[in-house]
């Protein structure tokens, strides 16, 4: 079918009326069914016509000698085929012609808008001067309709009707039949203009979609008379001409289709007359009616307006398009050019262009005054977004060619007009949303939230994304700066404005202190989004933004930020603060001419003049201070604002910093000697005297002041040369920046130590903190002698003061000479590893210092305390080494650790009665020496001591003797633990062996707990694979030595297992088949009563680590079938224990033992807790061991609510022993009812696990929750008190299942069981000390039952509004309690808790006041509780209580 037929049969159905086509419904304004169809065949119909015809036809085309610019239009059409997209489309528009006529309906004009909108989305490329003609074409449908005419034709028309037949009638009755018709013909007037308004409505939308598509279309170069030469020899220069005239059409096609559409009926009306929207009256005439156009668009709908928005950014879209291409002719162009000044001329964006473009900008930002939807306001700053980011650099490459080089982009035109980017008017349309104030409605299905409006503001304020080349910024153009201001210049004052409002403005922040500081820390970082870069990439570097500012408001801002700083500083306000410091460094070492910025064309900017304004202007300003009164607030926010600009505004700004505040402090330190002179002058006179003394007190802040300005000048010259390190690898900055001022310092540092002796005092403090800066620091290898001797003398004054003797928590004083000498021992021992042929004299004096007083600080850390009943003092020596750790190298890491295990090893051997200390030690080292200790540790190796070493000596005999000791280490080798068959001795007696047994576990217990922690650290990965192979080799024990190496290495290699998932990524095969091999051993030893409780701890946490995380992809069957197989083992076990313990229980009344029952109890409760980490296991790992969670999941449940469950994957039954009726009306006394509560506990673990993904409790609580809430409401009909499985298993879901699982519903539900669990525990105390005679179990649900209590009463105290009356009576029972046992501490203080928490329940204050004064008076008799911390805890709950009212 041609062109010609198929276009015919779319006007058939565009013309076709309503009631042919479906008369039963009502007009749709074109969105119907056809147009759908039509827009999508006519898409179908050009994209198969653009990828088939041939492009090169139309370029080859020559133009017309000299046509007007009609013609060219013509010719366009003329020389386009109808099998191209162009001549198809021009084909098109002229077929669809009837369906534009003025009789036509509103429908069939959008459905012909339709077929032209799929034609254009099909089309590929078009020609300029179709899109010129299709564009003017689709502008006239844009402008409203005149009503005029037909108002008048729609008079003539009912005129004849308007007549009354008056034949006997009254006059009233023709009155009323008068008023009735002239009613009647006022409301036929409306409703039909109404319905007309609307549909021509729809036409002018789809105009506005269809110009939108015209816009986007790709431009098809086909060189007419728009071009800008008729040479054609110039076919480059031509093709730019043909770009040039499409960017302009684009944006003039926007402009003029966003106005029509704006316009209303009135204003069309007037033809124009008098402007766009006509007279407006005295005062309102506009001198651009191009531009406002906020009434007419106000008057808009939101989609309407959104419509209007859509159409700008499709220009912009097209426009950016037009450029990629005269960008590729413009390369082209200069490879054939030999000429610089035709380049230019060529290269140059036109005037009009610019102007077209300026105009565009400014009716865009027109459009956001008055905008208030957030939807059309996130659109339309994005929009302007967009247009920075196109237009902008047009602007600015034109600037280049042009005289002046202004930042505004002023472009003088050949007319002599001025093109000018109006960048100021787009910051006074979003100026007014900043800052964003809006908070969505609930439930918004747009998305649209605070964050991202603002985000959207903040990329038109700081120009995101726009990239354009800056220019050196001279201080003799700011004049022309104030009067022409830019966007970054404008949003930084903005942003300043609201850091610090002046007081003459009126910007109004939020009331409050803190609203007040956190509007400040916004501007801060809207202050950094602006100036700094955010996401460093390749190109360019840095911020551009930060060149675009002038040096006269760096200078103001750097004020501001200083101003600013202290009052953050003065009110505590740490965190704004601490981003004032940050921003401040980071925009000056921006600024800091020595990181060479350079633009993306490699021109270096010169930043010097910024830098200055930044820097030096502050410095200038605040460093007096530091010299007359550092101690004052000003002098202290000063201190720390310099020194924050040292340590992270680079190495020129560290210098200038300095070079400014070193000085003054070093001049306030000279009142050292002025005091010291007047106090030798002052000996014979004791007025004199005491008039010394009092000058010194007051000077003495002063200079503690100054000496804390030191220590962080010296620190944050540490910071800022590891990070000049890092810049410049390998590169060394010399001299050293603090080599002019070391030596003065030390001087002042040694006279203030050796002067103040034992008076310890605020200057002292601040003297060893300077110290210890200048230790970690600075470079000490150029020091004469005489520093080398007041530094050596200093450091035996405080190695005194650290050895002499032990401190308590918040002895400041010996802390900070700790840490000096850890640095001390740093320092040398740095020093020789470093270079050991090439020390100074100042270094050999160091490293010997230093390694004379490494032994004499690890004698002191390896000894135990001087008072045993001190455990817990604060070792200083201790502190001495993790500061050497934490400052060295990692050979002084690995010296110190080593020289350690040499100490546990001696003490180890000898049999000491106190071998803690070395290990205790270790384990401070781990925690607090950074983590080269815990590599050093697990990287030691023979021939010196080693880990393996420890846990070799550990499993020995007390007895054996150092020379039997040396034996075993020849025949094993140093690494090689003592481990096989061929080493197993029969023992002489098995009692003796035993005992030799248990007194080597209990030495090992003084030594584990601080072992485990160095196999708690990242770096015990290197030693998990040889601890594997260990416990491979010895499990199953075989004797009793075996138990012991197994009660060592368990525990450590629990650890190891559990410390991090990066374990799991480095274990070589062979390890993890060791594991997966150990499986049904550490299971079975896990259960087995035979062994000691603290090694089957330990062997479970192993047997969850493994099951969790191990993984066979090619097996998963066979996983699951292991799992069975180990619950086969438990079956057998708790099969055993279940019928012991109904044995047991049955000879009751035979007054068996008791220790028997607890016995069997613990026996049940164990292979249970065994279960439940089964079944843990295999919920978190999931997928298809999900089944076998379940299954243990309901068999726990059920015994815990029932008594009687099917084990799971087995056909038995497992049941345990019924409760009596006495035993269901006093459960705490029955031993079966103890039964019940181990399952629950079993359950409870499960739950508590952190490891697994997220749902796995959800599908736990789905299944569990029906079986428990049936044993509810079985129970809930009898009189007995909660069953004790049913209590646990509630508690511990209300304690370890989130809220939102349970669900509201069912907390309700199970909340009395927990009510009543407490009553009953309250008013039976006595039994509950009875229980434990049988087992701690009824204990342990005691302190679940209150620890759910007190979650209920944190996140939804309304649920337990109505139970308060019982609640609180209850709490005074068991807090009122006689029991002092340690034991029931615990649970006092959970109970003192609760009713602190109770006093602030906002629904029952009426209870609460009347029980207030029984609370009282019961608090006040515990007060004399022996418990210090139940003394407290009293205290604190009883003011609580007392301030109610």
């Amino acid at each position: 079918m041609t062109n010609q037929n198929s276009f015919q049969s779319w006007l058939d159905l565009c013309v076709l009326q309503d009631g042919k086509l479906n008369s039963d419904q009502p007009s749709q304004g074109g969105n119907d069914e056809v147009s759908l169809r039509l827009r999508q065949q006519a898409r179908l119909h050009f994209k198969a016509l653009s990828s088939s015809s041939p492009s090169e036809a139309a370029a080859k085309s020559t133009p017309p000698s000299s046509p007007s610019n009609s013609s060219t239009v013509a010719e366009d059409i003329c020389k386009a085929s109808s099998a191209t997209p162009n001549g198809a489309l021009a084909l098109l528009l002229s077929s669809l012609g009837p369906a534009f006529s003025s009789s036509a309906t509103s429908d069939a004009k959008v459905r012909a808008l339709h077929c032209l909108m799929g034609a254009l989305e099909g089309s590929k490329d078009l020609t300029h001067g179709v899109r010129q003609a299709v564009g003017r074409f689709m502008l006239e449908l844009c402008r409203p309709e005149s009503r005029e005419n037909e108002e008048e034709g729609d008079d003539d028309m009912d005129e004849p009707l308007d007549y009354v037949d008056a034949e006997n009638l009254t006059p009233e009755q023709v009155t009323e039949k008068l008023q009735a018709m002239e009613q009647s013909h006022e409301e036929r007037k409306k409703s039909k203009k109404g319905s007309s308004s609307f549909a021509h409505d729809d036409v002018r939308d789809a105009a506005i979609t269809g110009l939108n598509a015209l816009l986007r279309s790709s431009l098809e170069i086909f060189p007419t008379q728009q071009s800008q030469s008729s040479q054609s020899s110039q076919k480059l220069s031509e093709a730019m001409g043909v770009v040039h005239q499409s960017m302009e059409l684009r944006v003039e096609l926007a402009k003029l289709g966003v106005r029509y559409r704006c316009q209303t009926d009135t204003s069309n009306a007037s033809n124009d007359e008098n402007g766009m929207w006509g007279d407006s009256g005295d005062g309102y005439e506009t001198d651009n009616p191009d531009l406002n156009i906020e009434d007419g668009l106000s008057q808009l709908p939101r989609l309407k307006r959104s419509l209007c928005f859509t159409l700008l950014e499709g220009a912009l879209d097209g426009l950016n398009e037009d450029e990629l291409k005269w960008k590729d002719l413009q390369s082209q162009l200069q490879s054939q050019s030999s000429s610089s000044t035709q380049d230019a001329e060529e290269f140059a964006t036109p005037p009009s262009l610019l102007r077209s473009m300026s105009a565009f900008v400014s009716l865009t930002s027109s459009c956001m005054h008055g905008e208030t939807d957030p939807r059309c306001l996130l659109q339309i700053m994005r929009l302007l977004n967009k247009i920075q980011q196109i237009m902008l650099p047009l602007f600015a490459s034109n600037n280049n060619v042009s005289s002046g080089g202004a930042y505004q982009m002023i472009i003088d035109t050949e007319d002599g007009g001025v093109a000018m980017f109006p960048g100021v008017e787009i910051f006074d349309a979003v100026a007014p949303y900043y800052p964003v104030q809006f908070t969505p409605p609930k439930n918004d299905p747009h998305g649209i939230t605070r964050e991202k409006l603002h985000d959207a503001l903040m990329a038109v304020l700081c120009e995101r994304g726009t990239f354009y080349k800056s220019h050196s910024i001279q201080e003799n153009s700011d004049a022309y700066r104030e009067e022409k201001e830019s966007m970054i210049m404008l949003a930084a004052r903005i942003f300043l404005e609201r850091l610090e409002p002046p007081k003459s403005s009126d910007y109004d922040p939020p009331s409050g202190t803190e609203p007040d500081v956190e509007d400040k820390l916004d501007a801060v970082r809207d202050l950094s989004a602006l100036l700094l870069l955010q996401s460093p990439s390749s190109e360019p570097q840095f911020s551009l933004n930060v060149t675009r500012v002038t040096p006269t408001f760096l200078s103001e801002l750097s004020s501001a930020m200083a101003r600013v700083h202290e009052e953050a500083v003065s009110s505590d306000a740490n965190l704004l603060a601490s981003a004032i410091r940050k921003f401040s460094s980071s925009l000056a070492h921006t600024l800091e001419p020595a990181t060479s910025i350079s633009s993306s064309d490699s021109n270096e900017i010169n930043t010097t003049p910024l830098w200055e304004a930044y820097v030096v202007d502050v410095l200038r300003h605040l460093s007096p201070t530091l010299g007359s009164s550092p101690q004052g607030m000003h002098g202290r926010a000063s201190t720390a604002y310099l020194a924050s600009l040292a340590a992270e505004g680079g190495l020129m700004t560290l210098k200038k910093v300095l070079e400014g505040c070193y000085p003054r402090f070093l001049s306030v330190l000279s009142l050292l000697e002025r005091n010291n002179e007047s106090k030798e002058a002052g000996k014979a006179d004791e007025f004199s005297s005491k008039e010394v003394s009092k000058q010194k007190n007051r000077d003495e802040e002063k200079m503690a002041s100054a000496m804390r300005g030191i220590a962080a000048l010296v620190s944050s010259c540490r910071v800022a040369l590891q990070r000049w390190q890092g810049d410049n690898p390998g590169v060394q900055v010399h001299p050293h920046p603090l080599s002019l001022y070391i030596s003065s310092t030390i001087q002042k540092i040694a006279f203030v130590l050796d002067e103040d002796g034992d008076d310890i005092g605020p200057l002292s403090m601040a003297a060893v903190g300077a110290l210890e800066s200048v230790l970690t620091s600075a470079d000490l290898s150029g020091l004469g002698e005489e520093d080398l001797v007041s530094l050596e003398k200093s450091f035996s004054l405080i190695s005194r003061v650290v050895l002499d003797e032990e401190g308590t928590v918040g002895d400041e004083w010996k802390a900070a000479c700790a840490r000096v000498l850890g640095a001390v021992i740093a320092l040398g021992l740095c020093q020789k590893s470093e270079d050991d042929d090439a020390l100074t004299n100042s270094g050999e004096r160091m490293n010997a210092l230093a390694t004379s007083l490494l032994p004499e600080i690890l004698a002191s850390a390896t000894s135990p305390p001087r008072d045993s009943s001190k455990f817990h003092v604060i070792r200083y020596d201790w502190i001495v080494l993790a500061g050497a750790c934490a400052n060295g190298s990692s050979q002084v890491s690995q010296k110190i650790v080593s020289e350690l295990l040499s100490s546990m090893l001696a003490a180890l051997g000898s049999n000491q009665t106190y071998e803690g200390a070395p290990a205790m030690a270790l384990s401070y080292l781990i925690r607090c020496g950074g983590p080269d200790v815990g590599i050093a540790f697990h990287s030691l190796s023979p021939p010196g001591p080693t880990p393996f070493d420890i846990i070799n000596e550990m499993s020995k005999p007390l007895q054996q003797g150092p020379e039997d000791n040396m034996d075993s280490e020849r025949k094993m080798g140093r690494k090689q633990l003592q481990v096989g068959m061929s080493l197993l001795q029969l023992p002489v007696s098995r009692a003796k062996d035993e005992e030799v047994a248990n007194d080597t576990i209990k030495r090992a217990d003084s030594i584990l707990p601080f072992l485990i922690t160095a196999y708690e650290c990242p770096s015990s990965v290197s030693s998990c694979g040889d601890l594997v192979q260990f416990v491979d080799q010895i499990l199953p024990p075989l004797s009793e030595w075996d138990e012991v190496k197994l009660y060592v290495a368990l525990p450590l290699l629990a650890a190891v297992l559990k410390s991090s998932n990066q374990v799991w990524r480095t274990l070589d095969s062979v390890a993890l088949g060791a594991l997966r091999s150990m499986i049904t051993y550490l299971a079975q030893f896990s259960i087995s009563s035979d062994h000691d409780a603290h090694s089957r701890s330990a062997a479970a946490s192993c047997l969850f680590s493994v099951l969790f995380h191990s993984t066979q992809d090619d097996d998963c069957d066979g996983e699951v079938h292991l799992f069975h197989q180990l619950l086969e083992e438990v079956y057998l076990e708790l099969t055993d224990a279940v019928t012991c313990l109904k044995k047991v229980n049955d000879t009751l009344t035979k007054r068996a033992s008791s220790s028997l029952l607890h016995s069997s109890l613990s026996q049940v409760g164990d292979t249970f807790s065994f279960l439940g980490l089964l079944g843990s296991a295999a919920a978190c790992k999931g997928g298809s061991f999900s089944q076998t969670a379940d299954k243990i999941t309901s068999f726990l449940i059920e015994l815990a609510c029932t008594g009687t469950s099917q084990f799971p994957f087995a056909a038995a039954t497992m049941q345990l022993v019924t409760p009596t009726i006495t035993g269901q009306k006093h459960p705490l006394l029955d031993p079966a009812s103890h039964a019940y509560i181990l399952p629950a506990s079993a359950f409870g673990s499960m739950l508590s696990v952190q490891n697994g993904g997220p749902f796995w409790r959800q599908r736990m609580t789905h299944k569990t929750l029906p079986v428990l809430l049936k044993a509810l409401q079985v129970q809930a009909k009898s009189q007995n008190p909660p069953a004790l499985g049913t209590l646990a298993v509630v508690c511990h879901m209300l304690c370890c299942l989130p809220a939102s699982l349970l669900g509201k519903s069912n907390i309700q539900q199970i909340l009395p069981t927990m009510v009543a669990g407490l009553v009953y525990f309250s008013k039976n105390l006595n039994a509950l000390a009875q229980s434990d005679m049988i087992s701690s179990k009824p204990a342990d649900v005691l302190s679940i039952i209150l620890a759910a209590l007190i979650k209920i009463l944190t996140i939804s105290p309304e649920d337990v509004t109505k139970f308060i009356g019982i609640i609180i009576p209850s709490l005074l029972l068991l807090c009122s309690s006689t029991e002092s046992s340690e034991t029931y501490i615990p649970k006092q203080l959970l109970v003192f808790q609760c009713l602190e928490i109770v006093a602030t329940h906002p629904q029952a204050r009426k209870s609460i006041l009347r029980e207030k004064d029984q609370v009282v008076a019961v608090l006040s008799a515990v007060v004399d509780h022996p418990s210090m911390i139940i003394r407290n805890a009293v205290v604190q709950v009883r003011n609580v209580w007392y301030t109610l009212a």
